[in-house]
């Protein structure tokens, strides 16, 4: 499936997921019968969207690849979410109920946060002569873009541009990678030095098809 399209699919899951939480958590504080009454209406509904989000957010970081440290967060805070939220409200308690609700915006919250950060850096295992320009470029590009690039440029996970058809002169690649793009790629100033990003640049340019 395109990455895009599983994306908008979890995107709207994750929406529905909180909003069927924060419901059942205003019912639970107001009314209890119309709780249990909405609770039976939705219950197939709810376990859809449930296993939707959950198995569409595995699925990403299975392409991807990859993963950041707010979102090992994120997913720490849903796994331990669920379980109170049943129990919650089965028992009707309202603080299990209330910590749940916390857990679920708390988690979407670390999602949002994560999305203008830089993953994780990967050890990669180099050989020749690491301390070439190439090497340090290839290195670099592997440890930081190949997650949404891919290794040969052309992954373009969720809207990642393919590097091998870049228009992209030496200098634009290296303002993207510094200042990144808003809401789509993070900027690595703070994540890697001007040498790096000057490798990495030059080694997109290797990429390139119509590269003569």
């Amino acid at each position: 499936m395109d990455s895009n399209l599983l994306a908008r699919i979890h995107g709207i899951s994750v929406m529905l997921f909180l909003l069927t939480y924060v419901i059942k958590t205003i019912l639970l504080f107001t009314s209890k019968g119309m709780l249990e009454k909405y609770s039976k209406v939705t219950k197939v509904p709810e376990m859809i969207i449930s296993t939707l989000f959950l198995v569409t957010g595995i699925w990403l970081f299975v392409i991807l690849g990859g993963i950041k440290t707010m979102q090992i967060i994120k997913l720490v805070l849903v796994f331990l979410s669920i379980p109170l939220a049943v129990i919650g409200f089965k028992k009707q308690n309202k603080g299990l109920a209330l910590v749940s609700l916390l857990l679920i915006v708390g988690a979407y919250g670390m999602s949002e946060a994560s999305k203008n950060k830089p993953f994780i850096p990967a050890k990669v295992a180099m050989t020749g002569n690491v301390n070439s320009e190439n090497a340090m470029g290839a290195q670099t590009y592997f440890e930081n873009c190949a997650f949404c690039h891919g290794a040969d440029g052309k992954k373009m996970y969720r809207g990642a541009k393919d590097l091998t058809q870049s228009k992209f002169s030496f200098d634009d690649t290296q303002q993207m990678v510094r200042d990144g793009s808003k809401g789509k790629m993070p900027g690595y100033t703070a994540t890697i030095t001007d040498d790096n990003i000057a490798a990495v640049s030059k080694f997109v340019e290797t990429l390139k098809t119509n590269n003569e």
